[in-house]
């Protein structure tokens, strides 16, 4: 008779565990940094390696994401919380087997105005942060992002690199959380740079979809406006997941 062999746990696999479970039980909070290493090597008597692997682990896995400079911080949980969950469109494509990239186009400070002050409901003299964006998949266009968001909501935000780090990141690492989602769909044709830029030709129609986010306690903190290739365009309302609140909208024009 052969005697089955158990397989004992390393002490990364355990401590990984540990962590996860940690982040489940909210003592390490969606958007929130982690200790450094050597305060949790401290904490747990491990050594270094053992955290860093364990650590390197769960960045796999999606729950964490390293910043340079600022930390690892929890980016989900295991068990999502009570609040909405909205994936960036990176994430999104690469769930469905896209190499996803993105390609900034314009970043920088501009003064809300008229429209948007009352897309984002603040004075028209508000300033917002402007980020657009060509979405790619395996390097093929994707869609255009043209987002706006209060420039005081997220410290340094002309220090984060969006061509590697979602707009979803910079909120979860502020702690705010999207309790509210508003989608508009409609349709439109793309013209002269933009319709260069999605690799298209001149008049070719578009998807054109008008996202708000809200958070608990800040009110609206996004809105963008994305013109999608129409292949594209459920991948944006694929967007929140589990005890979520998405409202759609849908306009032919």
């Amino acid at each position: 008779m052969q005697r089955k062999q158990i397989q004992k746990q390393t002490k990364s696999e355990a401590f990984t565990q540990t962590l996860k479970s940690s982040i489940q039980e909210g003592i390490y909070p969606y958007g929130t940094a982690l200790p450094a290493e050597r305060e949790l090597a401290e904490h747990f008597g491990l050594n270094r390696s053992t955290v860093r692997a364990a650590i390197q682990t769960l960045v796999e896995e999606g729950l964490l994401k390293k910043v340079q400079g600022k930390g690892t911080f929890v980016m989900r949980h295991a068990q999502d919380d009570t609040y909405t969950h909205f994936r960036g469109m990176g994430e999104l494509l690469k769930n469905h087997g896209y190499i996803p990239s993105s390609r900034i186009l314009y970043t920088g400070p501009t003064a809300a105005g008229y429209k948007l002050s009352r897309l984002l409901q603040v004075d028209e003299d508000t300033v917002l942060y402007r980020i657009m964006r060509l979405r790619l998949g395996n390097g093929q266009p994707v869609s255009i992002e043209n987002t706006f968001v209060p420039y005081e909501l997220i410290p340094d935000i002309e220090g984060i690199d969006f061509q590697i780090y979602s707009l979803y990141d910079a909120f979860a690492m502020n702690s705010l959380h999207i309790a509210d989602i508003q989608q508009v769909f409609s349709t439109t044709r793309v013209r002269n740079s933009e319709a260069k830029y999605l690799n298209t030709e001149n008049g070719t129609p578009v998807v054109s979809i008008a996202i708000t986010s809200s958070s608990e306690g800040n009110g609206i903190i996004e809105y963008t406006n994305a013109l999608v290739l129409p292949e594209f365009c459920k991948f944006y309302s694929d967007g929140v997941i589990q005890d979520s609140k998405l409202n759609v909208y849908a306009q032919s024009l």
